[in-house]
């Protein structure tokens, strides 16, 4: 079944075959590419009355494209929205905290939306951010949380016990949607570096198709596309090597080239603010490129102690979720495996930074390598780890 992006932000001919939503290729057609709505989740067209204002009550619209303005926004003149008002969507993930506490530490007004939760997010209101409760899956939830506000940053992704369409595809372009209707003036977006190139793989295909979306949509908007987060490396290395448990490994020969998230928020907020930037797609990678044979030995000589590594076909890693932890967005979710069936071949996650540098005026020497990482992570836990053992024996000669 073929579909196609909404009437109002589609441009026939622009956009790469596979986002065209025609099923062609000679393997199974993925679930979420039959299942996804032809018609627009929010309406574009609809005009916002900038004057119009009832009381106190904010903007509310339906997911059947009908919106209606209560309360003054950012449209048309006389309503003027700070440049340093942001709102972060998904800020209690790995990368979005980092956007958070970066924006705040700069000096931005940030406004985190949050999915109403049984356990709120009280970190994000004790380093200052304020905290709006929406939920992408509920698009109508969203226009409230956007009054008031310049720019978007979008680094969201769904949770693993959801499908991936329902907040990575209709979630997005019910976000950008509601972005375009209320005159936000800027949206960064974080993709997959080589999701053009995989259109096997759901998440990468709808993050590509997101990107088109996003560039066809009007705003002004910069695309960043990620290559892997080195936070995620502790879990699934750093700690079982400490802890005697087992690794997974693998022999693929694919590399990938992690980079610390509190770099990439800080690169962010450099390209936020380049007027240079705007419209482009960027690609942040660090230093070097990795194995996973080259991060378990890394973590070994570190460690001081060898891994307990179970080595894994990648045949087999369609099967086990370990592997794809090292990025937030393949995290336990079954079909977000998918994702390994990219190691099937010599990738490389990885691209020259020197143009990018250059763009941001950034230096390299102040990217933080894994090396780097790495050591301080465990120079600080052996250190405690050596603390506690001094305390336990202290405790002994007392007793």
């Amino acid at each position: 079944m073929a579909f196609k992006l909404p009437a109002q932000l589609a441009t026939p001919g622009k956009l790469h075959h596979h986002c065209q939503f025609t099923i062609t290729s000679s393997f199974n057609p993925l679930s979420w590419r039959r299942t996804l709505s032809p018609e627009p989740l929010l309406s574009l067209s609809t005009s916002f009355p900038s004057e119009k204002c009832i009381g106190k009550q904010l903007m509310t619209c339906s997911a059947m494209g009908t919106a209606e303005a209560t309360g003054a926004v950012n449209l048309g003149p006389g309503t003027p929205v700070r440049p340093t008002t942001i709102l972060v969507v998904g800020s209690t993930g790995t990368l979005g905290r980092q956007i958070v506490r970066r924006a705040l530490d700069e000096g931005y007004d940030v406004r985190c939306l949050v999915r109403p939760r049984p356990a709120p997010a009280d970190f994000l209101r004790d380093w200052g951010a304020t905290v709006v409760n929406a939920d992408l899956s509920k698009p109508e939830t969203i226009p409230a949380t956007m009054v008031g506000v310049h720019t978007v940053i979008d680094c969201a992704t769904g949770r693993p016990e959801e499908p991936i369409k329902t907040v990575d595809w209709e979630g997005k372009v019910a976000l950008i949607q509601c972005a375009k209707a209320m005159g936000i003036q800027k949206y960064v977006f974080y993709s997959i570096h080589n999701c053009d190139k995989h259109p096997e793989v759901p998440l990468m295909e709808i993050k590509y198709c997101t990107e088109k979306f996003l560039q066809d949509s009007g705003l002004t908007h910069v695309i960043i596309r990620l290559c892997g987060f080195m936070q995620g490396l502790i879990g699934q290395y750093a700690v079982p090597i400490l802890e005697e448990k087992s690794v997974w490994g693998t022999d693929a020969p694919t590399r990938i080239a992690y980079m610390d998230t509190q770099d990439i928020a800080r690169l962010s907020l450099v390209a936020l603010r380049n007027e240079k930037c705007n419209g482009k797609l960027l690609t942040f990678a660090g230093p070097r490129a990795w194995t996973t044979q080259e991060v378990i030995t890394l973590c070994e000589r570190l460690a001081g102690q060898d891994a307990n590594v179970t080595t894994v076909p990648v045949s087999v890693l369609r099967f086990t979720r370990q592997l794809t932890r090292c990025f937030e967005w393949t995290s336990d979710v079954a079909d977000r495996l998918a994702f390994s069936e990219v190691l099937t071949s010599d990738i490389v996650f990885s691209v020259p930074m020197t143009e990018t540098y250059s763009l941001l005026g950034v230096e390299q020497k102040d990217i933080v390598t894994l090396e780097k990482y790495l050591q301080d992570y465990f120079t600080n836990i052996l250190k405690k780890l050596k603390g506690l053992k001094a305390q336990s024996k202290q405790s002994d000669f007392y007793i």
